[in-house]
């Protein structure tokens, strides 16, 4: 869960600092994506 939140703040930063629309910002989302379906799997499942 400390993942998720810390990838959050550093998507904000980056959003910030490079636009919503960045390449860069896009990654960011991406693997933050990938954390919360991660995350929601493990709650489904236990």
């Amino acid at each position: 869960m400390e993942c998720i939140k810390e990838k959050k703040e550093k998507l904000v930063e980056i959003a910030d600092r490079s636009g919503l629309t960045s390449t860069e910002t896009v990654k960011c989302s991406q693997e933050l994506d990938i954390l919360l379906n991660v995350y929601q799997r493990q709650a489904f499942f236990n």
